[in-house]
């Protein structure tokens, strides 16, 4: 299980986001909702370890994250893929780092996401939903024990977010713990388990509870209830 244990972070030794506790079980998704420059990608980066935490600590199945990382893959907002290598040097390159990675599942993957006609091509030659994809299957690729997701849908077509909702369904079933921030509160409700709310770099609570159980939302849509949390109408 991956669990945030009272984290505080940010830049320049100003904290953005505050005394942050929750935690994603095996086999759950979770989402994390919130306003532009609530907080949200603050709390990813401190989770992938791009800033580290200024107070709290992040344990991965109860160890040290950086015993653990290896087991986390991460689907940025922006694919950040190597400007020098076409797709195909990508994934062969995600290929030798994870030899357990099954070239079955990279030709079926490549197959359901359209991705053979641009395997020789470099990552300037693609939209952004086709590198989107791409940045999708190289994340699956290594068969992670926790994915960490921001906002993947903006850039995908519809044929693309439904294949991507089906892998996030298959993963949860195989026991991934999916951490994912979106705006999309209609596909978080439909989607994931629990919701846990960042407004003003700070964790809301439910009831006294640190996240919101969809199964247990005693009344209204998750939006109503998001706006009336975060004090709008």
């Amino acid at each position: 299980m991956l669990t945030l244990n009272h984290i505080s972070g940010g830049y320049l030794r100003k904290p953005i986001v505050e005394d942050i506790h929750f935690q994603v079980d095996y086999g759950e998704i979770v989402a994390l909702v919130g306003l532009n420059g609530a907080g949200k990608s603050t709390t990813l980066r401190l989770i992938t370890g791009t800033l580290r935490p200024m107070s709290g600590d992040i344990t991965l199945n109860g160890h040290e994250w950086l015993k653990e990382r290896g087991s986390m893959a991460h689907i940025p907002d922006t694919p950040q893929l190597y400007p020098n290598l076409t797709i195909k040097e990508h994934l062969d390159f995600i290929m030798r780092l994870y030899p357990n990675s099954s070239v079955d599942y990279l030709n079926k993957q490549l197959e359901r996401y359209s991705l053979l006609p641009h395997l020789e091509k470099y990552p300037y030659a693609l939209s952004k939903g086709t590198q989107q994809k791409v940045s999708i299957l190289l994340a699956l690729l290594t068969n992670p024990h926790y994915l960490i997701v921001d906002e993947p849908f903006m850039g995908l077509d519809p044929i693309g977010l439904s294949l991507f909702l089906e892998d996030l369904h298959q993963l949860k079933e195989k026991g991934t713990a999916i951490l994912l921030s979106t705006h999309l509160l209609a596909i978080a409700e439909d989607l994931c388990d629990r919701v846990v709310i960042i407004n003003k770099g700070k964790q809301l609570k439910y009831n006294g509870n640190p996240s919101i159980h969809l199964k247990e939302m005693k009344a209204g849509s998750l939006q109503s209830v998001f706006f009336s949390m975060i004090g709008e109408k």
